[in-house]
């Protein structure tokens, strides 16, 4: 009785020895992603159509800060209740999970003007509806309850009235309710896996089926958990190229301004990313207030945080990471081997941290560390001393194959954001036959080689066939002065006795 009263007393003791020397062991810290200013930037206002003249943008209130020469509009706006994330579907046109209006939105732009013509309800009845993923014509929705593949009955519609639960998430344990409902969905149709995140119960406490990244078969058998400790990965996305999963992760709060920071990382198959014990890099966190409970720190909970590796990124602590996007093959705009993320912003932070959009860039795209995390876009909150100035929260994401970036707003000003960059001087398709042409554009004049001609006849014609320009020159060289001529498509053709070549040039301006 006496040694059972001694060895009570001293529990508290003990395991303090045991964290420390946990920590003693501690490999370190790991520096942050730099973050990089660019100074080809500037202010722009968000033009709004006529048909969404009811959602007020004011000139410099609402003014948006982007790398010079793109341009912000508001895309949709109609029907909007919590726009989370988006996704292409079929004939090109984008869809968004509708959060509280409990339904998915589609958003056809079928003239190509940059504005949604209407927004048609494709599928409702969903509770926290956050992601939305297309495989082919097939759209699956992940909400808090379940996952859901939809499709059509009528394939000239995009109204998604089929339906089929793929993954009943109300029937496993402790997955329902708590601070984190909202799911988000991977679909690897290589390897026919589906990925699905669900967020911790609490702020940082023990919890069992909890703070993980489960993996599927295709059909909704087979769940496993594929990585563990990832305590909200609300951005999850695979990497076009390679195929990995990657994601990024909402940290746990109440433990200062900078601890901890939010991670961006490749998912490894058993991976542990350090909830509830530890973040950063194996650094456990002060298990005092909210974290007392989690003690004692066990040598199986130890050996977990040993597992941990560097993360591919390092961001802003509280800046709540959302939608995340690797661009694509030839995405151009300078935005090239990196990804662009989401920030949604703080709540207890000060200052406030995130409320806007970043690119982090990197080597190739097998480099899994990120050389430097920039601002895409800010401005979403006027002042960055003060929360109450922030009047919207960006959280979904979409990449067009134009080179255009859509952005949700799912607080204040809620609708879809459009980011056009800005358009070449001018851009050439060639065409040739058997005289290989070279074009090359300095200023508003058109330098053209072919370099086995040398007595040829040159024209340029309008899409009309109206001839704009006619020469004859020598030594396979010649210059066309372009400044006059009217933004458009023209066709050049060059030609001698035995050969003949052509080309179309695109003028933008």
């Amino acid at each position: 009785m006496v040694f059972q009263t001694l060895r009570q007393a001293l529990a508290p003791v003990l395991t303090l020895v045991l964290v420390s020397i946990s920590w003693a062991q501690e490999p370190g810290s790991i520096p942050w992603t730099p973050k990089v200013s660019s100074q080809n930037v500037e202010r722009v206002s968000v033009t709004v159509p006529k048909r969404f003249s009811s959602l007020t943008f004011d000139e410099v209130a609402n003014s948006l800060t982007v790398p010079k020469g793109w341009t912000v509009s508001v895309f949709a706006a109609v029907g909007m209740n919590k726009p989370r994330f988006m996704a292409w579907g079929p004939d090109s046109t984008l869809f968004v999970a509708n959060m509280n209006g409990n339904n998915i939105l589609a958003l056809p732009d079928r003239d190509g003007d940059g504005v949604a013509d209407t927004a048609i309800i494709a599928a409702r009845g969903f509770s926290y509806g956050h992601d939305v993923r297309f495989v082919r014509d097939t759209m699956y929705v992940a909400q808090e309850a379940s996952l859901v593949r939809l499709w059509r009955s009528d394939p000239t519609s995009l109204v998604y009235d089929q339906r089929q639960t793929v993954i009943d998430k109300a029937a496993q344990g402790n997955q329902m309710g708590g601070n984190h409902r909202t799911r988000t969905v991977v679909l690897d149709t290589i390897r026919r896996k589906v990925f699905f995140s669900v967020g911790s119960r609490g702020n940082a406490d023990r919890e069992a089926e909890r703070a993980l990244i489960e993996e599927y078969n295709y059909d909704g058998t087979g769940r496993r958990v594929f990585a563990s400790g990832a305590r909200n990965s609300v951005g999850m996305t695979l990497h076009p190229r390679t195929g990995k999963l990657w994601a990024n992760n909402n940290g746990s709060d109440l433990q200062g301004n900078n601890i901890p920071p939010e991670w961006i990382d490749i998912v490894r198959d058993g991976g542990f990313y350090g909830y509830p014990y530890a973040y950063h890099h194996q650094r456990y966190f002060t298990f005092g207030g909210d974290y007392a409970d989690i003690l004692p720190i066990t040598p199986a909970d130890s050996a977990r945080v040993r597992s941990m590796v560097p993360p591919a990124a390092l961001v802003d602590a509280h800046c709540a990471p959302m939608a995340l996007e690797f661009t694509p093959t030839g995405f151009g705009s300078g935005y090239d081997n990196g990804l662009f993320m989401v920030m949604r912003g703080s709540w207890n932070r000060t200052p406030p941290s995130g409320a806007k959009v970043v690119f982090l860039r990197f080597d190739s795209d097998t480099d899994t560390i990120a050389n430097s995390v920039e601002d895409f876009c800010t401005g979403f909150i006027r002042d960055t001393n003060n929360q109450a100035t922030r009047w919207a929260r960006p959280v979904g994401l979409a990449l067009a194959a134009d080179g255009s970036v859509y952005l949700s707003l799912d607080e204040g000003k809620q609708c879809i954001l459009k980011f056009t960059p800005p358009s070449p001087p001018a851009s050439v398709r060639e065409h040739t036959s058997n005289l290989p042409l070279e074009l090359q554009w300095s200023g508003d004049r058109l330098r053209l080689e072919a370099a086995l001609c040398q007595s040829c006849q040159l024209s340029v014609s309008d899409l009309a066939g109206r001839i704009v320009h006619s020469a004859s020159f020598e030594g396979g060289e010649t210059a066309i002065d372009t400044s006059t001529w009217p933004v458009g498509t023209y066709l050049v053709k060059v030609h001698s006795d035995a050969m003949q070549g052509s080309a179309v040039v695109q003028i933008n301006r």
